[in-house]
């Protein structure tokens, strides 16, 4: 099994955005598919200071873990993965509930418009880019990327 770094990255990085911004429950994860697996914080890692490699990979068909070790409630995101075929990310919101989007950026930029951290017209690509570029300068992104990358 191949672990692809951009995924687990791509995680680490949305789970910190939206943990500073105070979106994303302690309990909360993000999620993202990469094929026929998702990428999902592991199982006792803080939103805060997760890395890459604290990622756990799962089969969505069936379950089974290709590596780490997935939080307890991570049957709730496969189940929305399942009945959606054409969903790419699956984020928990403060209240509990699920978000989902074709892809991470506009599932997590959601989240931060909704609690009004994001002006519905600079959402988008070049939106998402600025935030990753906020959270680095504050060092809130320190350890989130692969050694070489930051």
């Amino acid at each position: 099994m191949l672990i692809r770094e951009e995924p687990a990255t791509e995680v680490t990085v949305a789970t910190r955005i939206l943990a500073r911004a105070g979106v994303l429950p302690a309990e909360g994860r993000v999620t993202v598919r990469a094929g026929e697996v998702v990428y999902v914080s592991a199982l006792g890692v803080s939103n805060h200071t997760m890395t890459p490699y604290d990622t756990a990979i799962v089969r969505i068909a069936d379950g089974q873990v290709l590596f780490g070790i997935p939080p307890t409630d991570l049957e709730r995101y496969l189940a929305v993965y399942r009945a959606h075929p054409d969903v790419g990310s699956v984020i928990a919101r403060a209240d509990g509930a699920l978000e989902s989007a074709a892809a991470l950026q506009p599932c997590a930029l959601r989240l931060l418009e909704e609690r009004g951290g994001v002006a519905g017209e600079s959402a988008g690509d070049g939106r998402w880019r600025a935030l990753v570029a906020d959270a680095r300068v504050v060092g809130a992104l320190l350890g989130a990327f692969p050694l070489g990358e930051e």
